[in-house]
């Protein structure tokens, strides 16, 4: 429940709304030798991947070492299911520092239900480098490739997606994967 603190620090902090859409599959896989180059960083998600009993109220935390620039914030989603299903409708703000985005659904999340949360490999710090996801795989993260569930990102192809979602090591973002109580 700690992690969920966080949650209920951060919401204060919501600025404005946001949508994105999504579906695919979900795969593990490194990133290219050498990186991003950047000196930003994923550094927390909640939840985590593969977190069970989440409460349905919960809303999603993601937290960088340095502050990222404008906009970014959609190029984050929720979706039921794995990244094919619908895009959950939610209001995303960032911290007056705007190193943390907490996110919270429009309504509660249904129980005993899985969710993913896609966060595009796209997203830039406000000094205009990629945030390097790496940190992610061991908060239960997993790369999202053009090929897994379907091939499809909230029903539509994930050509679809449009720019920013897509990185340099051919992934289109991270994923991380949970379940509700």
């Amino acid at each position: 429940m700690e992690r969920y603190a966080t949650w209920a620090l951060s919401v204060t902090a919501l600025l404005g709304a946001t949508g994105c859409g999504g579906g695919s599959q979900m795969g593990t896989m490194t990133a290219p030798a050498g990186g991003t180059g950047s000196a930003t960083a994923m550094t927390f998600v909640s939840p985590t991947g593969n977190a069970t009993g989440v409460p349905v109220t919960t809303g999603v935390v993601m937290r960088f070492s340095h502050g990222m620039a404008s906009g970014m914030e959609q190029y984050m989603d929720l979706h039921e299911g794995d990244t094919s299903g619908p895009v959950v409708p939610m209001t995303c703000g960032w911290s007056s520092d705007r190193t943390t985005l907490t996110c919270q659904p429009s309504t509660a999340l249904k129980l005993h239900t899985r969710y993913t949360i896609h966060m595009g490999d796209g997203m830039m710090d406000a000094d205009d480098h990629p945030v390097n996801m790496d940190q992610g795989l061991g908060m239960g993260g997993q790369w999202l490739m053009a090929g897994m569930m379907g091939g499809t990102h909230a029903g539509s192809p994930m050509g679809m997606m449009g720019p920013g979602w897509r990185g340099s090591n051919g992934s289109y973002g991270m994923v991380f994967p949970f379940t509700t109580a």
